[in-house]
């Protein structure tokens, strides 16, 4: 053992003076959990699309996958589910799906020679003719962008690289200088800040792959570009038609979305902070504290909510992230986010199996500071004291069942749950033991792999009638406890509020 180990042993590693002269002690060395509080979601792409990738990601630390509906095809995305599905099922574990559809995202159009170069001053035109692009003319796929824009709006180009400011519109011509040149090939993404885009939330595209997706049988479908809460409404009545109780996902990457927060967040089941397209039209500086009040936010109304975009983004390319992106994902699980998302590193990336060990890791050194330090409960208080509490009886007996795991020092939370409800309520109040949700509906535990520490496990209903011998020999099996310890058994909530019940046993094993 080297004098650094042996220090860290110790506990007298890290040891600094504090401006009253005392010593501080920061000790990294405490016990990690058992379990992964924090969900992991894996973008699906070319770099994992094997059935041998997809057991290894899930076996790395991957709970949830994303088909992103902007690249691929029906056929790969039925393949993609197969593959999902058989190795959840060899490893004997809930893993979800979550289908993004493409939204409205505004691009350019085919370039006739290639990219071309935009130099500062230079006067350009958009045009929406079905034309191939040349030096001084970019083509949009977006029809309705000369219908939008006026003159003086700002046009960025690429993920907010390169900047036009709009000088005249002329029918289907849209006269620009540029602000900020660069080099703009096919296919590069066009935000509008401050625009208020006429294009619909959910295109055709959008609706039929919706349908493909719900058919397949996915657990979430993620909506892009959501702008108000009445964007979601039409999702929701596909779904309702279909029979399907598959979760909607609102992506907040718009301005307009985020001063319309309340209302979305009412309608979504599940918020996920986009950070890409919203760190192009929002000053890059106010982003980070945009996403905690929306985490905050998101958390008091009891929605679980995903942070994604760029968190190894290096490790596309390289084996090892930047210190800036390990403390990115520790902030996001220690503002007590639901899951944190990989998109490119897993889809395209040279290290996916690589950028999830890291992120799990990460994640589970920053719950185990967490515990260690008695935050967890505490989590669920973050949200400003001006928000009305969505369901007061509901929260109480879940914050009071987070107390009562801390207190008791009970070593599991056992809950019965056929829709998922009493799982997720518990898991907004984050309690400092883990929560074992089991369920005859397999539908059910593929949507709770997204939420905060749950462990969801599949039984047939006939093993459901006696709770308590079940609840102690899932504790058993899974090996939270041992005999003489405590656990805790809670039911009774449901979708509908005056059909509420709820109940907390606590069992001894």
């Amino acid at each position: 053992m080297t004098s650094r180990q042996k220090l860290i042993r110790t506990g007298l590693a890290n040891r600094t003076t504090n401006k009253a002269g005392r010593d501080m002690t920061v000790d990294t060395t405490f016990q990690l959990l058992k379990t992964k509080r924090t969900k992991i979601i894996a973008t699906l792409g070319p770099a994992t699309f094997a059935s041998e990738r997809i057991q290894q990601l899930i076996e790395a630390g991957v709970n949830l996958f994303r088909l992103n509906m902007s690249h691929g095809d029906y056929d790969g995305y039925i393949q993609a589910h197969t593959y999902i599905r058989e190795a959840s099922d060899r490893l004997n574990t809930s893993v979800g799906i979550i289908a993004d559809l493409c939204g409205p995202k505004i691009r350019t159009g085919q370039f006739k020679d290639g990219p071309i170069t935009l130099t500062p001053g230079q006067q350009v035109t958009i045009t929406t003719r079905d034309v191939e692009g040349e030096d001084g003319l970019i083509p949009s796929q977006y029809e309705q962008i000369a219908d939008d824009l006026s003159p003086g709006d700002r046009v960025l180009l690429a993920d907010g690289t390169m900047e036009l400011t709009v000088e005249s519109i002329d029918g289907t011509e849209v006269e620009c200088v540029v602000v900020h040149g660069g080099e703009l090939g096919s296919r590069k993404g066009i935000n509008l800040p401050g625009v208020e885009i006429s294009a619909p939330s959910m295109t055709e595209k959008d609706f039929e792959d919706a349908v493909f997706a719900l058919d397949l049988g996915v657990e979430y479908l993620a909506l892009s570009f959501v702008r108000k809460p009445q964007d979601l409404d039409e999702l929701r009545d596909l779904i309702k038609k279909k029979r399907k109780r598959t979760g909607i996902i609102a992506k907040i990457e718009k301005p307009e979305a985020v001063e319309r927060i309340e209302g979305i967040v009412d309608k979504a089941d599940v918020l996920m902070v986009a950070r890409g397209d919203l760190g192009v039209e929002l000053p890059v500086e106010q982003v980070p504290l945009i996403q905690d009040e929306l985490v905050n936010y998101a958390r008091s109304r009891n929605r679980p909510v995903i942070v994604a975009t760029q968190m190894l983004e290096t490790m596309i390319e390289n084996p090892t992230p930047t210190r800036a992106e390990v403390a990115d994902i520790s902030h996001a699980v220690r503002s007590g986010v639901d899951a944190i998302m990989l998109s490119g590193e897993t889809a395209i990336g040279k290290h996916p199996i690589k950028a999830v060990q890291l992120m799990s890791r990460v994640a589970k050194q920053a719950e185990g500071h967490i515990w260690n330090k008695a935050y967890f409960g505490s989590l669920a208080t973050q949200a400003p004291a001006s928000i009305t509490l969505s369901n007061p009886l509901r929260d109480a007996i879940a914050n009071a069942t987070a107390m009562l795991s801390r207190d008791l020092q009970v070593r599991a939370i056992l809950v019965p749950s056929t829709t998922g409800t009493t799982a997720r309520v518990l898991s907004a109040s984050r309690p400092a033991a883990p929560l074992v949700a089991f369920s005859s509906n397999i539908h059910t535990c593929r949507k709770l792999s997204l939420m905060w520490g749950v462990t969801p496990i599949y039984f047939e209903e006939a093993d459901l009638y006696q709770l308590d011998k079940l609840a102690r020999h899932l504790t058993k099996r899974l090996e939270f406890a041992n005999e003489g310890q405590s656990i805790l058994l809670v039911k009774g909530f449901n979708p509908d509020p005056s059909q509420n019940k709820p109940s907390i046993t606590v069992l001894e094993l």
